[in-house]
């Protein structure tokens, strides 16, 4: 695949290395470059000793990966900060980069007072218009690390390093530099981030990195164009200047398009699209999925074959294009016009709506392919909304998209709905995505992205934390038919993101602090996991609550920092138990935690460790769960409607087989089986439930519910051989009733929370006095 050939052929770089070694070691030879890409892309290091030394290599950590008489083979594991190094190296590489810094490269420069400096650059990388200037950052662990000094000591060396790689290119010919730092496992502070924008020093977080990686791996060189396309936005594209064709321009939808034919060489370069798995922070609409490299060579081998489209690809120009007009006399439709496009010359100028896999279907394929036709119907400047509600009409019908994504994209199509749930949701997944994006936030890059496949810590899904958000009322919640807003929201949208992601990040980064090993770990630790974050968020909405009755707080006119300041102090002992508790204490508290109860159980059992120094925290039903945790009242009150159960059903059986016998009838079904439950659901239930009971399987009668007994009993063959048991009128009920039987379901309601002691359910006051009507009118009654 050439499409980096255009690049390569406007080269202009001076190539006499004896008189230009102020770049040194720089790469350009082909066998070279293959041998450094095939050291770097190797996880391990390797090297070759003489069998004699192999005990010392290996005291240094080197391991035998294969032995020989005159020469063992070693391999070490290579460390983070050059794992690193040689990621970012391999990237630029499969990018079509073909000029690359060899081992301890370094800039040689002349300063203002004509000394001459050095200094060494992680990597480098140069073709004909742009040159990559990286620093490289890593951590053993995820955590903070002030780069400060870094960037300081990159900025006052920007000019110097300008005028060193300046003289590498021919007059004339300025070279685009992009200053990037790329970082693993670093959290950056704001300042940072702020002193590097300032200065036009891109940042690339293991997140962008990962991305890049795999965009690049399925798409080849073309890929380049992408990448470039996040470090120049704005600035032309070599070689595309004055791109004139023949176009239509009219109206859609009320949408200025323009349809015009052109080709893969030219679209790819302007071409961009905003993924989730990239979720760029600058406001546009990320709702593509990931592009299949299985979809993108099947589209490759079928264009090969003679194979084209028919159909357009659809973009959107983020810039008004220019559009010459032809004579008037031959453009009299008042609809349509004729004229002449002048394509964008921008990088990122032409965001792909619908079609990236026919485009880029094109990336791996020689350069005689290039130049094929494409149809394309472009929008000028469609609204982000717009755009997004247009990709998701369009492959709504091909290809469903998943709700991960759907969640995500609410952001970008629904804020401000008339319909309040659906903006609630929307604002959720906003704060969401901006907690996941920012570079500063402890949950940065911990969200599973649609189309990516996730790191192992990356294990948090993005629709579970705006159900939590929904849940806790943090940013607004549904009275009737209108959004309230909440202690977390602000004037407007905006101001909501803002306040709520800035108070949660404080919030967060405390539990993440306490014990950065758990917090990392996600589903092995119990803490970072979904469950977890929707129960941290519950705690937040619980302890507002708490200190607004009990001190006054009026936590909605808060200014962000004092909000935190107040859940973080109250929040402490949480942290606390974080930081010391043993992994069989959280295992205990915190593990097989799942659906809503398993979150609400969660969020009790974290409520409980602060009522350990606030006795009278909590609501009503959490001080009736502490209550009746530890109650042996609660086990006994268990025990009775279990057993009261067992005899219900046991009785029923036993008195249909006295009745209608235990003989075989025509369908060899027993008699009491047939003619006693008459109700073929019923049956059909009891034989389901007895097959999946593959461990113990006892008769069907035995997996006869509690409610199916009011059907049976209720039978006209059966109801006079009941009678005198289950007909039990309970305190209040209307007189003059049949049967008097509502009592078995009410029962079978507590004799449910008796079954799953493991959920989080608990019994009211009045499921109490219920239990003692039992106990005096019913039980009696039963039969032993």
């Amino acid at each position: 695949m050439n499409i980096a050939s255009s690049a390569e052929e406007l080269l202009s770089l001076e190539v006499e290395d004896s008189k230009t070694n102020f770049l040194s070691p720089l790469l350009r030879d082909e066998n070279e470059l293959a041998s450094e890409y095939r050291k770097r892309r190797n996880t391990n290091d390797l090297k070759s000793v003489h069998p004699a030394d192999v005990p010392a290599e290996e005291a240094k950590g080197w391991i035998i990966q294969r032995p020989g008489k005159r020469a063992t083979r070693l391999k070490r594991e290579k460390g983070h900060d050059k794992w690193l190094e040689d990621r970012v190296w391999c990237l630029l590489h499969a990018m079509g980069y073909r000029s690359l810094n060899g081992a301890s490269f370094k800039i040689t420069f002349t300063r203002s007072d004509s000394s001459v400096g050095k200094k060494q650059i992680d990597v480098y990388a140069e073709d004909g218009e742009t040159a990559l200037v990286i620093e490289c950052k890593s951590r053993t662990e995820r955590g903070r690390r002030s780069l400060q000094k870094d960037i300081q000591e990159t900025i006052s060396l920007q000019q110097y390093f300008r005028e060193a790689i300046g003289k590498r290119f021919k007059e004339g010919v300025k070279p685009k530099i992009i200053w990037l730092y790329a970082t693993n496992n670093i959290l950056w502070s704001t300042p940072d981030i702020e002193r590097a924008d300032a200065y036009d020093i891109k940042i690339i977080t293991e997140n962008e990195l990962q991305y890049f990686e795999t965009f690049v791996r399925h798409m080849g060189p073309a890929g380049r164009y992408q990448v470039l396309g996040e470090f120049l936005k704005g600035q032309k594209v070599p070689g595309l200047a004055n791109v004139k064709l023949p176009a239509i321009r009219g109206k859609i939808g009320g949408e200025l398009f323009y349809s015009f034919v052109t080709t893969p060489r030219n679209l790819l370069k302007i071409a961009f699209i905003n993924h989730q798995a990239l979720n760029h922070p600058d406001g546009r609409p990320a709702y593509q999925r990931m592009i299949s490299s299985t979809r993108i060579r099947e589209i490759g081998a079928f264009i090969q074959k003679g194979g084209f489209f028919p159909t357009n690809i659809l973009v959107n120009f983020s810039d008004a294009p220019r559009f010459d007009l032809i004579s008037n006399a031959e453009n009299t439709d008042p609809n349509i016009k004729f004229g002449w496009i002048t394509l964008p010359s921008k990088y990122r100028s032409a965001w792909i709506i619908d079609g990236q896999h026919r485009l880029y279907g094109f990336s791996h394929l020689d350069d005689e392919y290039l130049d094929q036709s494409l149809f394309v119907l472009a929008f000028e400047k469609m609204a982000v909304q717009k755009e997004a509600d247009l990709f998701i009409t369009i492959n709504h019908k091909q290809k469903s998209v998943p709700k991960s994504l759907l969640v995500s994209l609410l952001a970008d199509i629904r804020m401000g709905d008339s319909d309040p749930s659906t903006a609630l949701s929307a604002l959720g997944s906003a704060v969401v995505r901006m907690l996941n994006t920012d570079k500063t936030s402890p949950l940065a890059r911990r969200f599973a992205t649609h189309g990516m496949p996730p790191e192992p810590n990356q294990n948090l899904t993005i629709s579970e934390a705006v159900n939590g958000l929904r849940r806790s009322a943090l940013i607004g919640k549904l009275t009737g038919k209108t959004l309230a807003p909440g202690v977390l929201s602000g004037a407007t949208d905006e101001d909501t993101i803002k306040r709520a992601s800035s108070v949660l990040s404080v919030y967060f980064e405390e539990v993440r602090i306490a014990n950065p090993t758990r917090w990392e770990a996600g589903r092995e630790a119990y803490i970072a996991v979904n469950p977890g974050i929707r129960a941290l968020l519950s705690v937040v909405s619980e302890v507002v609550s708490y200190l607004s009755h009990k001190k006054s707080l009026d936590f909605a006119l808060m200014r962000p920092e004092e909000f935190a300041d107040n859940i973080k102090e109250f929040c402490k002992p949480i942290f606390t138990f974080i930081k010391k508790a043993s992994d069989d204490e959280v295992r205990t508290r915190f593990a097989r935690r799942f659906g809503e109860g398993g979150v609400k159980e969660y969020t009790y059992h974290l409520m409980q460790i602060l009522k350990e120094t606030h006795s009278d925290f909590g609501s009503e039903e959490f001080q009736r769960w502490v209550e009746q945790s530890t109650s042996e009242k609660i086990d006994e009150v268990n025990q009775f409607l279990m057993k009261l159960a067992e005899r219900l059903t046991n009785y029923v059986i036993d008195t249909l087989k006295k009745v209608h016998g235990t003989h075989r009838l025509a369908s060899d079904e027993q008699a009491f089986w047939e003619i006693g439950v008459e109700s073929e659901r019923i049956r059909r239930n009891a034989f389901e439930a007895q097959q999946r009971d593959k461990a113990r399987r006892k008769p069907k009668e035995a997996y006869l519910n509690i409610v199916d007994l009011a059907e049976i009993v209720k039978q006209q063959n059966n109801w006079d051989h009941f009678e005198h048991v289950f007909k039990n009128p309970m305190p209040g009920e209307r007189s003059g009733q049949k049967y008097y039987i509502a009592w078995i379901q009410n029962f079978n309601e507590l004799r449910n929370i008796a079954a799953h002691k493991n959920q989080l359910k608990t019994y009211t006051d009045e499921d109490l006095e219920f239990v003692e009507w039992l106990r005096t009118d019913v039980h009696p009654k039963v039969p032993a």
